[in-house]
């Protein structure tokens, strides 16, 4: 509510101070105990004090990537499912676009421009068992190219947290590059 409420905080200084509390232990906190979509408005309601201009220009390129790509979440999620479908494999396949902190701190991290950015667009597949996940990933890496060094099995070889999931980037319909996390059902609810 704090956040939610900070630009009717008059000082400038005391606005930035709440932010980077927040973006410091609150945001953090939230993540560490599984709230994740408390972490991410808090880091965005942040983002928006600490760093307005940044935060505006990823999300006119974001604007700009969704007005080429033309409802680019719901025709991949869309074409992913019938490939797997059709495969014979049951699955659950959703996406989603990524946050516009979460673009920036990516950005500050590594030595990348936003149009190598990889995991702007990010699918979902949840399938009944491991090895579905291992069919899932073979479909496809056979149906699109696959980003080099862009692939992680974190079911052969799990997080300390026990995490586990196969990340794979692939360049997808339309060219765009994609990140896919495919686990079971039970994999989704641990993550």
């Amino acid at each position: 509510h704090n956040m939610r409420t900070l630009n009717f905080i008059k000082s400038a200084a005391k606005r930035e101070r709440i932010s980077r509390e927040t973006l410091d232990i609150y945001a953090p906190l939230a993540r560490n105990i599984g709230c994740h979509r408390i972490c991410t408005e808090l880091e965005e309601l942040a983002f928006i004090q600490l760093n307005p201009q940044a935060r505006n220009a990823i999300i006119r390129r974001l604007e700009n990537l969704r007005n080429n790509q033309g409802g680019a979440i719901s025709v991949v999620s869309e074409e992913i499912a019938a490939k797997l479908e059709g495969a014979g494999i049951p699955a659950r396949v959703y996406g989603r676009e990524k946050h516009p902190y979460s673009i920036w701190r990516k950005l500050q991290r590594k030595p990348i421009g936003f149009a190598q950015l990889s995991d702007i667009y990010g699918f979902r597949v949840i399938v009944d068992t491991e090895e579905d996940c291992y069919r899932a990933l073979g479909l496809l890496h056979r149906s699109w190219s696959m980003v080099p060094e862009r692939f992680k099995d974190y079911i052969s070889t799990p997080k300390r947290n026990n995490y586990r999931s196969i990340h794979t980037t692939v360049v997808g319909p339309r060219g765009m590059r994609i990140e896919v996390q495919i686990r079971t059902e039970a994999m989704d609810r641990i993550a």
